[in-house]
């Protein structure tokens, strides 16, 4: 089995992603989350209910697919949007915010009803986190607000964007809001190279509180990014990924988490 924890369709600035695009690059993979870019791409104009009901369309007709719903905090004076579309459709598993590209910064009360409305429905949020100096998505400014909802579960995308120091830094916060219990951080380890995953399953089997590899999920970002546009890409760096962690640890519950369990029980699948 193998849930990829981060993928995307719709036509933006990244490209032009059809549904069947994304299922034919990412064919090695059991379960896809998705969410819409044509939701968090401003130059789209299109609105919340708007592209998230087109990602709920696409997710009844392909059973891979399952949606999150895109949240434009930048546009928007209230979370009641999401909240008719959790109310009404249940195929949802989680809200999806990023920072970067709607230049909204994370710590922004904006998103305070979004977060109270994952709270009301039991969703955890996934947000891109960027460079650890960004001044609109660092881990920083992500963790500031998740302590203000320390019961909602927060991935951090990408663990950080940058450099081995960016990442470093965004596994020092996972690691402090376990042991101080100030917020449920999660992390997607798309764009992270497999010596910096090393290093963060290292770092979180060996907590003050245990063994927290439960909270690492593995992605891919797809198809943005030219590795992930093509199949037989995708498929390779799947496998190499695999590989490469069984021979480091071998251990294959370590792995069975990474790639679709810590997944299924964080989105309820």
């Amino acid at each position: 089995m193998i849930i990829d924890s981060h993928t995307h369709i719709g036509n933006s600035f990244w490209g032009q992603f059809s549904p069947e695009y994304l299922l034919e690059t990412t064919r090695n993979a059991d379960i896809v989350i998705c969410s819409n870019l044509e939701g968090i791409d401003s130059y789209t104009g299109k609105d919340e209910l708007e592209c998230n009901r087109a990602m709920l369309e696409v997710s009844k007709k392909y059973s891979k697919i399952k949606p999150l719903a895109v949240c434009e905090a930048d546009r928007t004076k209230n979370a009641d949007n999401i909240r008719k579309l959790l109310s009404e459709h249940k195929q949802f598993v989680g809200l999806k915010f990023h920072p970067e590209f709607t230049k909204l910064a994370a710590d922004s009360e904006k998103y305070d009803d979004y977060l109270l409305a994952a709270r009301e429905y039991g969703m955890p949020c996934l947000y891109h986190s960027g460079h650890i100096k960004s001044c609109f998505s660092s881990p920083e400014l992500i963790y500031k607000k998740a302590k203000q909802f320390p019961d909602v579960p927060v991935i951090l995308g990408h663990l950080s964007t940058g450099p081995k120091s960016s990442h470093i830094k965004a596994a020092k916060i996972i690691i402090e809001s376990i042991e101080q219990e100030t917020a449920t951080l999660y992390t997607d380890i798309s764009w992270v190279e497999t010596e910096d995953v090393i290093m963060l399953i290292d770092m979180l089997r060996n907590t003050k509180k245990g063994d927290y590899t439960s909270r690492i999920l593995w992605a891919s970002d797809a198809p943005v990014g030219d590795f992930n546009q093509k199949e037989e890409l995708y498929s390779k760096n799947l496998k190499e990924f695999q590989e490469k962690i069984l021979n480091h640890y071998k251990d294959e519950k370590l792995l069975n988490g990474l790639m679709f369990e810590n997944a299924a029980k964080l989105f309820k699948l």
